[in-house]
């Protein structure tokens, strides 16, 4: 059925159980500015470890603050906000009666604080559906205009960056022709010296400001179990962790695919311990095999975690009690391997595995022996609804959700279509539909049977009502230079919560209202590619930003905001 909020008592629990002995202490102040006014919408932010794990809160309308939930230990405090210098405090100790006062000044260079959306604004094209097919083919895994986006590797050039970037060619002959020049009059270093002036985005609304986000930082810690033994330094890439989509268990513990490192990622919010389970077979144990790119995860029926393995075209479960892996053919047979399998979900009315498969068509698979496939051949753009406005010639099936009347419905992020495809019908009776907007990606289904997806290209996010076939598109803010990636609904109220891939947020829109909340992040360059919703209303996500190097502190992480409200 569709993504479901998933129960995660196990781990609130033990967390409740902790209030008023290791994790029940606090730290408390207030954030002015250099004249003594208290400043509202501050991030406050408790560091442990170098931040092994940060909580964050936004300071109250009188400049005041509280982070609970801490354990007893020192804490460095950030206080931080565009167009204001970060100031940290260090070796604040959590559950003292001290009061901590943090002062802020004007930063001295903003630049360095700028947000992905703005600096995208400033990358001119000569129209919109120019930056839109930039936007589709070139802001996939990471950022556009960031620090390490603007210092490509030496000693690489922006032309060879961008030519190897651009190795599908999906930019417009013209684009290739110009995009190095473009990005050269947008993020050189002499370029930077004539950029507009900035101010940075608008103080948080107040429903914001009850707020509470905790970040984990992944990939310089843990332990490895598998084919490695407890040795990390044999990792394909020591340290690093390219860390896609993640998923919450039933048993209180959150799941991550690291597809540097061909691993499930094994993470417990209450303890802080990371498990590496690597996957025998692949390049990480010995570099001459195949590399799994192991890409999504979905929990199954008995709570066991499904993956996509997009570079070894295969589909595996991990067993989170034995913690074993089986890993199976993602085409139907007698073909050895699927072509890039990509975005999963299970049918718990069922049991049936359902994918995407980018380079092939969409797919399920029995979850039993011998994990029969069956692939359904979805339409050419003349068979569309709509078909031929703003498609390419690749298809590219690509998100996949399940409707609560059990239908199956997929976008095509270059075909620019969504579908629906009936498991009742021989051959699927497919459907499909092109959307008022360029780049469907990775659409959901809400209890009523809507169609929400995210417009990568365009900006937006729209709303499909199967029943009368007519869209409703809801313009996200400076539309143009967002990147809606991936959204998730909150059954319980309805509210849409998306991943601000390009702008360091989270964002929740009211669908009765149209109206768009910006949860801003405590870390700069944080790409998001799915988003999980836990029984409690908190919102779960990654940074999985491709390179790791462009990301703040150089590591991917998982996340979790408490709206509080």
């Amino acid at each position: 059925m569709m993504k479901r909020a998933v129960l995660f008592g196990i781990a609130a629990t033990l967390v409740l159980g902790g209030v008023g002995t290791a994790w029940g202490e606090s730290v408390s102040g207030v954030v002015k500015d250099a004249s003594g006014t208290p400043l509202r919408g501050i991030m406050v932010t408790a560091i442990k470890d170098n931040f092994k794990k940060t909580v964050s809160v936004l300071s109250q309308a009188d400049g005041t603050f509280t982070i609970n939930g801490l354990s007893a230990m020192d804490y460095d405090i950030r206080a931080r906000y565009i167009g204001l210098e970060d100031n940290t405090i260090k070796g604040i100790t959590a559950g003292s009666s001290k009061s901590v006062t943090l002062s802020m000044k004007p930063v001295e260079d903003i630049n360095l604080q700028r947000p992905a959306d703005n600096l995208l604004s400033l990358l001119k094209f000569d129209s919109d559906k120019d930056k839109a097919n930039f936007k589709m083919f070139c802001t996939y895994c990471h950022q556009v205009g960031s620090i390490g986006f603007r210092s490509p590797e030496e000693p690489v050039d922006w032309e060879t960056m961008v030519t190897r970037m651009d190795g599908y060619g999906g930019l417009y002959k013209h684009s290739q022709e110009t995009i190095v020049p473009r990005l050269l009059a947008a993020y050189s270093d002499e370029a930077m010296k004539s950029w507009p002036e900035y101010t940075g985005p608008e103080a948080p609304e107040d429903s914001v400001l009850a707020v509470r986000i905790t970040e984990w930082d992944v990939g310089k810690r843990g332990k490895t179990v598998g084919p490695l033994g407890n040795d990390s330094s044999l990792y394909r890439e020591p340290g690093g962790t390219f860390m896609h989509d993640m998923e919450l268990g039933n048993n209180g513990l959150v799941y991550g695919v690291d597809g540097a490192n061909d691993a499930v990622v094994e993470f417990n919010p209450v303890t802080e311990e990371l498990i590496w389970y690597v996957m025998p077979g692949y390049a990480t144990v010995d570099p001459k095999l195949k590399r799994s790119a192991i890409h999504s995860i979905e929990a199954g029926p008995k709570g066991n975690m499904w993956l996509t393995l997009a570079g070894s075209g295969e589909m595996g479960v991990f067993d989170i009690t034995t913690k074993e892996f089986v890993t199976m053919s993602g085409a139907p047979a007698p073909a050895p391997r699927g072509g890039y399998p990509h975005t999963l979900r299970v049918d718990m009315n069922t049991g049936l595995i359902w994918y995407t498969d980018a380079a092939r068509e969409v797919c399920s698979m029995n979850p039993n022996p011998p994990y029969e496939v069956t692939e359904y051949k979805t339409l050419s753009a003349d068979q569309a609804v709509g078909g031929g406005r703003g498609e390419a010639s690749g298809r590219t099936p690509y998100g996949l959700d399940i409707a609560p009347d059990g239908m199956i419905w997929y976008a095509k992020l270059n075909g620019n279509r969504i579908g629906r495809i009936d498991p009742n019908v021989e051959g699927g009776a497919i459907k499909e539909w092109n959307p008022p907007f360029i780049g469907p990606r990775r659409l959901q289904l809400d209890q009523d049977g809507i169609v929400w997806v995210p417009g990568w290209g365009s900006g937006v996010i729209g709303r499909f009502d199967p029943k009368t076939e007519e869209w409703i598109v809801y313009e996200m803010p400076n539309a143009i230079n967002r990147l809606p990636y991936a959204l998730n609904i909150n059954r319980k109220n309805g509210d849409i919560w998306i991943t601000g891939t390009g702008s360091d947020t989270l964002i929740k829109l009211d669908p009765k209202t149209g109206h768009f909340t910006d949860y801003r992040l405590p870390s700069r360059v944080t790409f998001m590619r799915e988003i999980e919703i836990d029984d409690d209303g908190n919102i779960w996500t990654t940074n999985s930003n491709g390179p790791l190097r462009h990301t703040e502190r150089g590591v991917t992480s998982f996340i979790k905001l408490e709206p509080g409200i």
